[in-house]
């Protein structure tokens, strides 16, 4: 199958997106011809956690890490708060900018050369910065080689977990999630640690050594084709002449079954030519889609490693056009909320965390004291990302009103943070907001699964990502400026605060996106009838 061709479905659903926490991707017909999920769920997809674990852990700690790592350096040199939201924001938009051609790179190149190359760029980058003559030169080693070489490894991490589950996925990803807390809460005090035995030089070699463990990580990408289970055979169903799915609505998850004769089934045969597996993705309508395997299903974020079309002449023109075709997602609404919601909610936090050691240093509290306000808000940040992607697995979970609720709770801390003067009242503020983000972060990708369907993962993510990197370049340097013109870190992260409340009222209007795309959908159900009709 040649992934490269696949076209982006922008109708595929899990159910409502409202009541149940896990979507439907499957079939679903009880004991008696059950159509087995393709997804693993278990085996080596532990395996495959384990690797995303790893890479999350280590890989993320340039980018929350980013004051403690260079503060010190930064405030010696004298660079100004501008030039220190560029270095920060241009990393993070490389980073981004990464999880929209991740798939793409991984069609042509596969999983693990991707990653694993991903993993020893950022190593590199890393050193670079161990010996940066100015903060200039930071913006080649750090914003460009490790935002690249970081970004293509974490934004693989966070679609290939998803890819090898269904029933076990909000575990899987809690696991996975758990990693990058991990990080958050060792890192600053170790960083912090190896700085005052090693210097700023020793220090970041000796974080060179740790992100080279995220190679180890990415060598178990596997491709998720090598580890499919069976579907039953399609000529069973015809000679049952039922299909079955499952249908979640916005009052939770209620069952239905979908009678087709064995005549359509033939005809679909016939008109498809060639049929060896099939999916089933809710639409909006309730229908049964019908798909062949030259349909995009859970593998089109990334085809088997042995079937990648000619690694040579044309694959980075494949890789470009996949990438193109995979932005026609942003013509469903839910996509653009979605991706909006995203960009303004990372932009919002991410340039928090980046200024909270330099405003609790500008507060006269040492940076000792912004490491552990970090890694109180990581405690609770891992937390809340366990807990809230492990229940996401529940049919009474809700998982809108969760990532709404993370997104207020992190907006009002950042409010509140530049208000409080006591070291303990900081880390309580901080555990609050880390609790925030660890609820919303924890749904990062199952909200797409959830809203977008399990075959629109990549794209999505790719959207998304490509917002969020575009918002890094524009707002993130637009904070620095206003700390420099206001002369005060309350005033930038009180914009901030303003965000990521942005995103959350983009959510409230989610139940009219999807609305409205089941009308649409309805709308051309009803022509393709027509044109079905007139041509008869």
């Amino acid at each position: 199958m040649d992934t490269n061709n696949a076209s982006v479905d922008l109708d595929d659903e899990d159910g409502g997106g409202g009541g149940g926490g896990r979507g439907t991707e499957e079939g679903d017909c009880g004991r008696e011809g059950e159509v087995e999920s393709r997804a693993p769920d278990g085996g080596w997809g532990w395996l495959v956690v384990l690797g995303s674990f790893i890479t999350t852990m280590v890989l993320p700690l340039l980018g929350p890490g980013f004051g403690v790592i260079f503060s010190r350096y930064l405030l010696g040199e004298g660079s100004s708060s501008t030039m220190t939201a560029w270095i920060f924001n241009t990393q993070c938009f490389i980073w981004n900018m990464m999880g929209i051609v991740v798939r793409p790179l991984a069609s042509e190149f596969g999983w693990r050369n991707v990653a694993v190359a991903g993993g020893l760029l950022a190593f590199v980058a890393v050193i670079l910065s161990a010996f940066t003559p100015s903060p200039q030169f930071l913006f080649f080693s750090f914003s460009l080689l490790a935002g690249a070489g970081g970004g293509v490894v974490v934004c693989m991490s966070f679609i290939i977990v998803p890819m090898y589950f269904h029933r076990r996925r909000g575990l899987a990803n809690a696991i996975m999630m758990s990693g990058v807390c991990t990080g958050q809460i060792i890192g600053p005090p170790l960083i912090r640690l190896l700085q005052d035995e090693y210097g700023f030089k020793g220090a970041t070699l000796v974080l060179s050594a740790i992100i080279l463990n995220g190679c180890v990580g990415a060598a178990f990408f596997h491709p998720v084709e090598w580890h499919l289970k069976p579907r039953k055979a399609i000529n069973q169903l015809k000679q049952k002449g039922i299909l079955c799915t499952r249908r979640e609505d916005d009052r939770g998850s209620k069952e239905e079954a979908v009678w087709v004769s064995s005549e359509s089934l033939a005809t679909a045969g016939r008109e498809a030519s060639q049929i060896n597996h099939f999916t089933q993705p809710m639409q909006p309508d309730g229908v049964t889609e019908l798909r062949t395997s030259s349909e995009p299903n859970i593998t089109s974020a990334g085809p088997s490693e042995g079937a990648r079309g000619d690694k040579g002449k044309g694959g980075l023109m494949k890789v470009l056009r996949s990438t193109l075709r995979d932005l026609a997602i942003l013509h469903s609404p839910r996509a653009l909320i979605i991706s909006l919601g995203c960009m303004f909610f990372i932009n919002g936090y991410y340039n928090f965390i980046m200024m909270v050691p330099f405003a609790m240093q500008a507060a006269d509290h040492s940076l000792e004291d912004a490491a552990w306000c970090i890694s109180a808000s990581a405690i609770c940040h891992m937390g809340g990302r366990t807990l809230i992607s492990a229940l996401s697995d529940c049919h009474w979970f809700n998982m809108r009103v969760a990532y709404m609720s993370g997104l207020a709770t992190t907006a009002t801390t950042i409010l509140m943070f530049p208000l409080v003067g006591e070291v303990w009242l900081l880390l309580v503020v901080m555990a609050g907001w880390g609790l925030g983000i660890g609820t919303t972060m924890g749904l990062y990708n199952l909200i797409m699964v959830r809203f977008m369907g399990v075959n629109n993962l990549a794209p999505v993510f790719g959207a998304s990502s490509l917002a969020v990197a575009l918002g890094f370049l524009s707002v993130g340097p637009l904070v620095g400026m206003i700390r420099d013109a206001s002369g005060s870190y309350a005033t930038s992260m009180w914009f901030l605060s303003g965000l990521v409340y942005v995103s959350f009222v983009l959510w409230l209007f989610m139940p009219a996106a999807q609305a409205y795309d089941r009308r649409r959908k309805a709308c051309q159900l009803e022509q393709e009838q027509e044109r079905l009709a007139s041509d008869a």
